[in-house]
């Protein structure tokens, strides 16, 4: 947990660009905040765990009480979200300035693991695939590649101009905007939205739209970043301070997810704390039968703070990079390649 207005992570020239940029839009008032003020539950009880994101900006991150729902609060305003997420987000995000193809925002093979969750869940023949939030397209173009033996057409939206005419000179179906831009190609057989539902300013009615794309055995593939897993994520550093960005106004657990896509008239399939999960619209999901309590949260976040072992963790983490340049530095570049391709 933090309070600290420092940045927490080492940022490149380029996201302190963006940075700066940001910060300049909030203290002239041309970007605002805003507070939720209730969690989607509709409790208003909630404890503070941050004043501030892992770049510094001054937002909030409340833990709902009754349901234990993490929220940014207060977050950027939504009437600002499209300017953000066109002029901003990937460049203090990703440190990218100028996309290409090759532009991935999560990980590269995100779209064939997302295949090999799904396959045996997807129907026999052609398929229809739609992305929310598909940047340049790699991972729509990597579920295409992975279902080799049959027709693939897929489609996706981004509200990044930049990412949407790359994506385009890629050869894909990159539209810009949100899910209204798919609407004309529904029917989707399957529907992707890998680490988006976490950005929705209001999730219940986003995901509500969202199911107008798809017909009544679509499968709907969801993926946000799992608070109850940040001790397995080194992109984060082990760190819940790392973790936090302002980009993300909602912060799930599996059983949190579950909760609010019921809201919007989902059932769950599969999931797992990851969260990885994939939904049929339907009626609504039963309560399950283990959920993780807002008590059991702040409990692992004071354990990922405090424990020991994750400081050794976090401490070996960090110094990796620095042992890699003095092992360069000794070895010689080929010879500390070789060693590492053996690794």
């Amino acid at each position: 947990m933090t309070t600290s207005n420092r940045t927490p992570m080492r940022l490149s020239p380029v996201q302190h660009r963006f940075r700066e940029a940001l910060l300049g839009k909030l203290s002239t008032g041309v970007y605002e905040y805003e507070r939720a003020g209730r969690c989607l539950c509709g409790s208003t009880s909630s404890v503070q765990l941050a004043t501030h994101d892992r770049f510094g900006i001054p937002v909030g991150t409340v833990l709902c009480r009754s349901c234990g729902l993490c929220r940014t609060d207060p977050r950027l305003a939504a009437k600002d979200l499209p300017s953000f997420y066109n002029e901003i987000y990937h460049g203090l995000h990703q440190g990218i300035a100028e996309p290409d193809p090759s532009s991935v925002l999560f990980r590269i093979g995100q779209g064939e693991a997302i295949h090999s969750y799904l396959h045996d869940l997807l129907p026999d023949g052609e398929l229809m695939v739609a992305e929310i939030g598909c940047g340049t397209g790699n991972v729509l173009r990597e579920f295409q590649a992975a279902a080799t033996g049959r027709a693939v057409t897929v489609a996706g939206c981004e509200y990044a101009e930049a990412f949407v005419a790359v994506g385009r000179e890629a050869g894909s179906d990159v539209r810009l905007g949100g899910p209204e831009a798919l609407r004309a190609s529904a029917p989707f057989d399957v529907v992707i939205m890998s680490h988006v539902a976490e950005h929705f300013p209001d999730p219940v009615e986003a995901l509500t739209g969202v199911a107008e794309l798809g017909h009544r055995d679509t499968l709907y593939y969801v993926e946000v970043p799992g608070v109850m897993t940040i001790h397995r994520k080194p992109e984060y550093g082990y760190r819940f301070d790392r973790y936090l960005t302002l980009a993300h106004t909602y912060h799930f657990t599996l059983a949190t997810l579950v909760a609010t896509m019921a809201r919007a008239g989902f059932e769950m399939v599969r999931g797992d704390e990851e969260v990885r999960s994939v939904f049929k619209a339907g009626g609504r999901e039963a309560p399950m039968s283990n959920p993780v309590t807002a008590m059991e949260i702040l409990d692992y976040l004071q354990w990922l703070d405090r424990s020991w072992r994750m400081r050794i963790v976090r401490v070996r983490h960090e110094a990796k990079p620095f042992v890699g340049r003095i092992l360069r530095k000794v070895l010689g570049g080929r010879l500390y390649a070789r060693l590492r391709g053996r690794s």
